[in-house]
């Protein structure tokens, strides 16, 4: 099965984001899931291309590696997103497929291009 969205509309896409908090631990077992950080870190692999760099290069990332346990305050494993018009999407202990994490912030990113659309505006 194809992946969803293409590289193209995926990059396109991009550029509603604005900002971008990831933070995973890739150390701590967990026996439920032994792919927990998987996802999140190959987000973050996808994130850092050339290809998405060159679309939006005002795009702000901040990488948070760790060695820390699960905590309250959610800095174990979560990716947290801003887009152009300041809404947010929040992955907190996030333990999903990269796929899963992605088709999340591109539905959003999705919507916003059909509003921004409609009224004549664009992200740039």
């Amino acid at each position: 099965m194809p992946h969803w969205p293409s590289k193209l509309v995926a990059t396109r896409l991009m550029k509603y984001v604005t900002k971008i908090n990831i933070a995973f631990n890739p150390y701590q077992p967990n026996p439920a899931n032994i792919r927990h950080a998987r996802g999140i870190r190959e987000f973050m692999v996808r994130q850092q291309s050339d290809r998405v760099k060159k679309s939006n290069p005002k795009l702000k990332m901040s990488i948070d590696v760790h060695n820390r346990a699960w905590l309250p305050d959610h800095t174990g494993n979560f990716v947290h997103v801003t887009y152009a018009d300041g809404t947010e999407l929040k992955f907190d202990e996030f333990q999903g497929t990269v796929d899963e994490l992605e088709e999340g912030i591109f539905m959003r990113a999705a919507e916003m291009e059909g509003e921004y659309e409609a009224a004549g505006k664009s992200v740039e």
